[in-house]
């Protein structure tokens, strides 16, 4: 779409050298390797525009070499590499990361499928089988903050410096920073770490996330945990099971209390009369009154009723 344009990422791929191979059927060229032992494409694959990218590169979804297999649904998927900063801005697009390149590559590529009016669906079926699992190791961190609320998690008015109560769209500006007490807490555990997290971005969850989710902007950035578009949320996150099918939860550094709070609740001495008390206790004796009368009024003219249609 417009708003979420296909891009050029040939001289990114160029430039991951311990990924650089040698293109099979050409003289000497050199591509990269998508996996470990995975198939060497070119230094333009999922570049510029909406294409059957993986039915073009990918051998498993060559005829020749599918053989008597049936050649996977995601080979006739079209799709690009897009700009996640721009697409989560300017756009409802869905957008991930790429999972062939692992965090410790140093490159993040991010690509989409609805963009070219397709859908990820079957890629996500075979995609762990085809890549496997990554391991994360010393990373620089992008963390979604879902809103604002003061003074856990807030931006100023990029003009007068004003506190604002309200996601605009400074939002969507990233220059426009973050503050507050979560902000600062996860700042803290950054300086405690000793290296072993080298930066934390604070950024804006995706328009296409609160889409999906408009009931609530917190689970909008658990979905673009889930989609690779972040690594963490920060925030007063409340656990749900919903939340638990995307995302894991670190442990909670602040519990909510919840308390019942009965008026008058008087004493009970464990008597028989008090027990049969406990049948009345959900309504006032005026209330009752007036359920029996209406019973007793309803009966009457059931009766007279009946009585009638038999004259």
């Amino acid at each position: 779409t417009v708003d979420c344009p296909c891009i050029d990422t040939t001289n990114t791929l160029a430039s991951l050298s311990a990924r650089r191979c040698k293109l099979p059927d050409s003289d000497g060229e050199y591509g990269i390797q998508l996996k470990l032992g995975g198939p060497c494409v070119q230094f333009s694959y999922g570049s510029s525009q909406c294409l059957q990218h993986d039915l073009i590169h990918d051998p498993a979804c060559q005829v020749a070499q599918a053989g008597d297999h049936i050649i996977p649904a995601y080979c006739f998927r079209p799709w690009c590499f897009v700009d996640a900063a721009v697409c989560k801005a300017e756009s409802n697009e869905r957008v991930y990361r790429s999972s062939y390149l692992t965090y410790e590559s140093g490159v993040d590529v991010f690509y989409s499928y609805s963009t070219c009016n397709s859908t990820a669906d079957d890629w996500f079926e075979v995609e762990e089988q085809i890549v496997g699992s990554n391991s994360l190791g010393h990373i620089s961190i992008h963390a979604a903050i879902p809103t604002y609320d003061f003074p856990l998690m807030y931006k100023r008015d990029p003009i007068d410096e004003a506190i604002l109560s309200d996601p605009g769209q400074e939002c969507y500006k990233d220059d426009v920073t973050y503050e507050g007490a979560y902000p600062n807490y996860v700042k803290r555990v950054l300086e405690i770490s000793r290296g072993d997290i080298q930066n934390i971005t604070f950024t804006h969850c995706s328009k296409s996330s609160n889409l999906i989710h408009p009931e609530s902007r917190y689970t909008a950035a658990i979905q673009d945990i889930k989609d690779g578009l972040v690594d963490m949320a920060v925030g007063p996150f409340w656990i749900t099971g919903q939340r638990l099918k995307l995302t894991a939860f670190t442990i909670p550094i602040i519990l909510d209390k919840t308390y019942l709070v009965v008026t008058n609740p008087g004493t009970n001495d464990g008597s028989y009369y008090d027990e049969m008390k406990k049948v009345s206790a959900p309504f006032a004796d005026e209330l009752w009154g007036l359920v029996l009368a209406i019973i007793f009024t309803a009966a009457l003219l059931s009766v007279w009723f009946s009585g009638r249609s038999e004259l």
